[in-house]
């Protein structure tokens, strides 16, 4: 269907719920907000001739939309929205969950009662105020794990990337993610895996990754075919797996002295995240591995700086802000260093 037809369907809604509890005019503005959503987002839907689907759809919109309202404004966050319109805000939470957050195989590590690590401590460290290892060139770009849900093999292989490109001096490279998804044991691949176990295949493998080019991403789980290691012959040749709640200062020092981290959160608040530091609304149920990438303590609320795999239109280019000290969204909880081998 022609993007006319969608204007025409998006008539026909505007008919079929003008008489619901929103003034007239309230539901014009929610209505010309919804169709410049679909076609800012190109869904799917918007072509199809199916009045009914795109109902549901702004239904879901509005409800998502009080709820930014509601939790923007319980958070004190002083005019910085932080949850906000994304590509998610036409998924229900459980239809988000169901797709984007059924990534990790639970594991005896994880603490559930929240210990948070001093402020004073915090300010007080001997460590630079900021790192930001994106300005040191060894970050590689956002990447897209899409429905699939292999969130740990995306951040393990990101972290490995970003040693590779620290301990040579070398461009960072484009390692494929689809030789870990389809590889490593103990893991099942975009049914769900574990960071640590990843990294734990790595050592006792001494896998060689090899480029995303000879080994392309196509977001399924396929047999495993190894192949012969192109340059640059990266492989894993220790890590560490530990629990940091209330000690969130020696996670500091790893990414100021080591390097970007990978951890494990609870991504569930973050289908609305649309930019600034989060401090509130998220709790401790890790559900999502993610990168960290650098911190800030120059500013009254210290963050982490933080890169996702849900590509670089969601957050801030791809990135997302976590206050550090209080373990939100369970930051501390799964935290594991890389160190490489490129003999």
């Amino acid at each position: 269907m022609i993007m006319g037809g969608c204007i025409n369907i998006l008539k026909i809604l505007f008919i079929s719920v003008c008489c619901v509890s929103f003034a007239e005019s309230k539901t014009e503005n929610l209505l010309k907000l919804f169709k410049d959503y679909v076609i800012k987002f190109n869904k799917t839907y918007q072509y199809h001739d199916d009045s009914r689907l795109l109902s549901k759809r702004f239904q879901v919109f509005k409800e998502n939309l009080e709820f930014y309202d509601r939790i923007n404004g319980q958070a004190d966050v002083n005019g910085t929205l932080v949850y906000g319109i994304n590509k998610f805000s036409d998924l229900t939470p459980e239809e988000f969950r169901k797709i984007y957050l059924s990534d990790l195989i639970r594991h005896e590590v994880y603490q559930h009662k929240n210990q948070k690590t001093p402020l004073d401590l915090i300010k007080n460290l001997n460590i630079p105020k900021i790192v930001d290892w994106r300005k040191k060139k060894i970050i590689s770009a956002v990447k897209n794990q899409g429905h699939c849900g292999a969130c740990w093999a995306f951040s393990t292989t990101e972290t490995v990337e970003s040693m590779y490109a620290k301990v040579t001096g070398q461009p960072v490279p484009d390692l494929s993610v689809q030789e870990v998804i389809d590889c490593a044991a103990g893991n099942y691949g975009c049914a769900g895996g574990d960071t640590c176990t990843a990294l734990s295949w790595m050592v006792n493998n001494r896998t060689r990754l090899v480029y995303n080019k000879d080994y392309p991403l196509v977001d399924v789980t396929q047999k495993c075919h190894r192949l012969s290691p192109s340059l640059p012959n990266v492989s894993v040749l220790e890590y560490s797996c530990k629990n940091y709640v209330g000690n969130e200062q020696k996670m500091l020092q790893l990414l100021s002295s080591v390097g970007p981290l990978v951890i494990t959160v609870d991504a569930t608040t973050w289908n609305s995240y649309m930019g600034g530091i989060i401090k509130f609304h998220c709790s401790n149920y890790n559900n999502h591995a993610v990168q960290i990438v650098g911190y800030d303590l120059t500013g009254e609320v210290p963050f982490y700086i933080i890169r996702n795999s849900w590509g670089p239109d969601f957050g801030d280019k791809g990135y997302l802000y976590v206050k550090i000290g209080d373990n939100l969204c369970g930051v501390a909880q799964r935290v594991s260093t890389v160190a490489v081998d490129v003999s």
